[in-house]
């Protein structure tokens, strides 16, 4: 079901648009159906708010229905915290207009605990009506595909059945059998086509790509990637975060993909005839001198080949470009039909073709012609200097990727060459500047010996390194310093709950991070005072090391008694008058009338009256004949008195 299901849910949106709901097709035959028209889609991270962005999704949905578009929305590196109304009536939107929306979910390269993915996967399955799931920062290598298989399964349990994994670089084979697509690129610039036909055996319809930092629409490479991978997205942004925008080529990118729409550039056609197209180098005496490097591309596309001449290789008919390097002091000079001024050459192949690129001084370049290489070691470090590495890089030339890793990361560099070398933010830290004070994270570097960059970061909310934890513990005891266990206890940071519980209350504190700590009475245990002599029941803390807090309580009787007398206004005893106590228990009786009242619990004592025996006030003032009283426990027996007049 999982090899399956991408092709249905790619396949199933453009066929029903095309089915009539009367055909009675049944559940079976759309599958089948779907399976057979399978065609490229669009997978676009979306990670804007719901708006003008989601917008132009959705009307660009509506012009190309036919095109399959998965939307992945992120409202913060996540779920967030709560449930957005936007978002709730956004996915909706794009989910009338035929767009699959999962939600983004990190994994953290399996260093993030399976019950915190779940945790988020529950939240997207109880806030919004999503689709699926994406898997962010996915593992690449052989041993932890059962991490992604487990939170696969654990999303379509909650029904959220497309599932996408993203190592954002080449993957292996066994993890296709994990979630239902594996985005195999996601980096600057196109990626050579060439370094992943080892994929070409497989269907296309579980692997993407998406390319970013690409200036205009390239169609051809699109046209070329389709026939690899079954969902695509490119966009002109750029990192720090190239997924805050839509490439203005949008809506022409996903025309590109509408067989209904716009003609696409044909797939590989065996009538078209291929040529052999062979690339020499000679001196200015015609002798040969093999060696020199050599780029192919296809016309306004990308690279199809390179290598050190003579160099051959079989194309189909068309225009190609081939670009001639210098070595030392071999210079180029000329092409075999004369061109001089550009050491790039355009060639119209349509028919076995062999170009000469001439070169100044004949001499033979000194063994090895294989250009010297240096190491590059990229390290990346926090704001007071110490490693914290895992920090994915990325290094690129001509604006295709050559290889990723984890810092620290070392790289084999040919010397003399020019490179860029970017690397990524993640969790609270956030790029800053390099060793050279440098603040721009893709960094050109033209090695002629080894040598070492430190990508420095900072923290997006202290900028200082991440702070350690203390443990804060909350204990009761009565006055005597009895322990007492049981107390209910909440605990605050900047307002927002952090823990609750009861006493004893333990909880990981951030050194150096201040908190609220409050504790409550229960029945005959009131509390008295804190360890620090603090007589509030709630009291800030800051922790800079484990810290215990003890609360005092006065464990007094539950009970208590409540007397109520009537005298004259001369504070004579008057006798039996008709008194009634309701609330929470009930009595009644004539003056003076004694009851036994539980602490904490509201009472109402009403005066009767009798002949020429008329009530005045109580001792407090109050003229009412009846009085609201709630014993507290912090007084002794109470003794009520009402006044009356004759």
């Amino acid at each position: 079901m999982k090899q399956s299901s991408i092709r249905f849910v790619a396949g199933a949106l453009a066929l029903l648009l095309m089915v009539p709901a009367a055909a009675g097709i049944n559940s079976g035959n759309n599958m089948q159906a779907a399976d057979a028209a399978t065609a490229t889609g669009i997978m676009v991270p979306l990670y804007t708010y719901p708006g003008g962005t989601w917008n132009r999704v959705i009307e660009t949905k509506n012009d190309h229905p036919d095109v399959p578009v998965v939307a992945i929305v992120n409202p913060a590196s996540g779920p967030g915290g709560s449930r957005d109304s936007n978002y709730v009536s956004g996915i909706g939107k794009l989910k009338d207009a035929g767009v699959i929306v999962i939600g983004y979910v990190s994994t953290a390269y399996t260093n993030r605990a399976l019950s915190a993915v779940k945790s988020d996967i529950d939240k997207w399955a109880s806030w919004y009506d999503i689709d699926g799931i994406f898997f962010d920062e996915q593992t690449n290598w052989a041993g932890k595909e059962w991490y992604y298989t487990q939170a696969g399964d654990y999303a379509e349990s909650k029904g959220l059945d497309f599932t996408v994994g993203n190592p954002g670089a080449n993957s292996i084979p066994s993890y296709l059998d994990t979630v239902d697509v594996v985005l195999i690129y996601e980096s600057p610039g196109l990626p050579n086509l060439n370094n992943y036909q080892s994929w070409s055996s497989y269907d296309n319809g579980k692997l993407g790509m998406i390319p970013f930092g690409v200036g205009s629409l390239p169609t051809n490479w699109i046209n070329n990637a389709a026939k690899l991978v079954g969902w695509i997205y490119v966009t002109n942004d750029v990192l720090p975060n190239p997924w805050d925008s839509l490439p203005p080529y949008y809506d022409e990118m996903t025309a590109l993909l509408d067989n209904g729409s716009t003609p696409e550039e044909p797939g590989p056609n065996p009538s078209v005839p291929k040529y052999t197209l062979t690339v020499r180098s000679v001196d200015q005496d015609g002798k040969a001198i093999n060696g020199m490097w050599m780029e192919v591309k296809k016309a306004g596309g990308s690279t199809i080949r390179t290598g050190f001449t003579p160099l051959s290789l079989t194309l189909e008919q068309g225009t190609y470009t081939v670009s001639a390097a210098n070595y030392k002091q071999i210079i180029f000079d000329h092409w075999s039909d004369g061109t001089t001024q550009s050491s790039t050459i355009s060639v119209n192949l349509s028919a076995n073709t062999e170009i000469t690129a001439h070169y100044n001084n004949g001499e033979a370049p000194s063994p090895p012609q294989q250009p010297s290489t240096v190491t590059l070691t990229v390290n990346t470090v926090d704001s007071a200097g110490e490693a914290i590495n895992g920090y994915y890089t990325t290094l690129s030339q001509n604006g295709a990727t050559i290889k990723t890793a984890f810092s620290p990361a070392s790289f084999t560099l040919n010397s003399g060459q020019t490179y860029q070398v970017a690397v990524a933010d993640y969790g609270d830290y956030v790029f800053d500047h390099w060793n050279d004070g440098s603040t721009t994270r893709q960094k050109t570097v033209t090695l002629q010996q080894s040598a070492t960059l430190t990508a420095h970061y900072k923290s997006k909310t202290t900028e200082v390194p991440l702070q350690e934890e203390a443990t804060l513990t909350v204990t009761s005891v009565d006055l005597s310093g009895k322990t007492v266990t049981g107390l209910w206890t909440v605990i605050k940071k900047n307002g927002a709950t952090v823990k609750t519980g009861y006493t004893p209350l333990t909880y990981s504190a951030q050194v150096g991070s201040t908190y609220e700590v409050s504790v409550a009475n229960y029945k005959n245990y009131v509390f008295d005072h804190w360890e620090s002599g603090s007589k509030s029941s709630t009291r800030q803390v800051t922790v800079n090391a484990d810290t215990t807090l003890t609360a005092y309580y006065n464990t007094r009787s539950s009970k208590m008694t409540i007397t109520i007398k009537s005298v004259g206004l001369d504070g004579s005893p008057i006798t039996g008058l008709w008194t009634v106590i309701s609330g929470a228990g009930s009595a009644t009786g004539f003056t003076p009338l004694s009851y036994t009242a539980n602490i904490g619990s509201q009472y109402t004592i009403t005066m009767g009256e009798w002949q020429n025996y008329r009530f005045d006030h109580w001792d407090n003032g109050s003229t009412s004949r009846s009085r609201i009283i709630t014993p507290d426990g912090n007084n002794s027996n109470i003794v009520l008195t009402a006044y009356y007049r004759q």
